[in-house]
């Protein structure tokens, strides 16, 4: 079952990728930069809020396809078992997700399905993956405290 997981990760991790400015890494630091002392932040009572991702754009979409399965699997862990209803796949029920992403799913949420596909297997979610490449939109099908609920974000052609 373990095998699972990852392709699980990958294709829940689509919205993620244009989240966290897909296809863009923060820049190195310099030695200087990275030798020279810290000092502490300033404190603030309201913590950052990421902005909320409303749509992807295509180009974001091909990167984050091209950059491959390991990219996907930096920013949600999920159960290392499928969650199973009467006997039958259901879906993975999200551990951890990165907030930096700025999509409305959070830790407990069961992802069922990726663009209407179910995601049972790595070739399930492989082929979720590859129908980004054209579609219209990304579209994550979750239940959240056992109520459907959709994650949709349009795709830009850029």
């Amino acid at each position: 079952m373990r095998l699972l997981r990852p392709a699980f990760v990958l294709a829940l991790s689509f919205g993620s990728f244009a989240a966290a400015a897909c296809g863009e890494t923060p820049p190195a630091k310099s030695a200087e930069t990275a030798a020279a002392p810290r000092e502490a932040a300033p404190t603030t009572t309201a913590a950052a809020v990421p902005p909320k991702t409303t749509s992807l754009r295509r180009s974001q979409v091909k990167a984050g396809i091209a950059r491959g399965l390991g990219y996907f699997l930096q920013n949600v862990t999920v159960d290392d078992y499928p969650v199973m209803r009467n006997n039958k796949f259901h879906g993975f029920k999200v551990k951890a997700i990165s907030t930096e992403l700025g999509v409305d799913i959070q830790p407990g949420d069961v992802v069922t399905r990726v663009n209407g596909m179910p995601i049972e297997h790595p070739e399930e979610a492989d082929a979720a993956m590859r129908t980004l490449e054209k579609a219209t939109a990304l579209r994550v099908d979750f239940e959240r405290d056992g109520k459907p609920r959709t994650l949709e974000l349009p795709i830009t052609e850029d």
